[in-house]
C-alpha cells in the first residue's frame, strides 16, 4: 500500500488504522535493534500500566553515588498478565527439563 492513497472509511475522510496496521501472524517479523543484559529488575503499577525497570548491577561509581544502567518497559495490565503467565510457564518447564543454572554452594 502506497502511503499518499486513501483508504475507503465510513464518516469523515481520514486514514483507516486499523487497516493500515492490519497483518497476518506469518508477516510479523521482530526487529531487534538493541540487546541488553538484566539482572535485577524493579516492577511498578500504576492505574494505567505497567513498567518494569531492567537494571545492569553492578553499577559503577560516579561522583560518589553508584550509577546503574537500565532499561524501562511500559506495558498494559493485560501483557503483563501475559508476559508473567508465559514466564511461568517456560521456567517451571526449564526446571522440569533441568535446563536451569544451579548455583554451587560451599563444598
Amino acid at each position: 500500500m502506497k502511503l499518499g492513497k486513501k483508504l475507503k472509511t465510513k464518516g469523515p475522510e481520514g486514514v483507516n488504522l486499523k487497516q493500515l496496521y492490519a497483518f497476518e501472524a506469518k508477516d510479523l517479523v521482530p526487529d531487534i535493534t538493541v540487546t541488553r543484559y538484566s539482572n535485577l529488575a524493579y516492577v511498578q503499577v500504576s492505574p494505567r500500566d505497567v513498567c518494569i525497570d531492567f537494571l545492569e548491577m553492578p553499577g559503577v561509581k560516579k561522583d560518589g553515588r553508584m550509577v546503574v544502567n537500565g532499561t524501562r518497559v511500559y506495558m498494559s495490565h493485560v501483557v503483563a498478565k501475559r508476559l508473567g503467565e508465559v514466564l511461568q510457564e517456560v521456567l517451571k518447564k526449564a526446571s522440569r527439563d533441568g535446563g536451569l543454572e544451579k548455583l554451587s554452594g560451599p563444598p
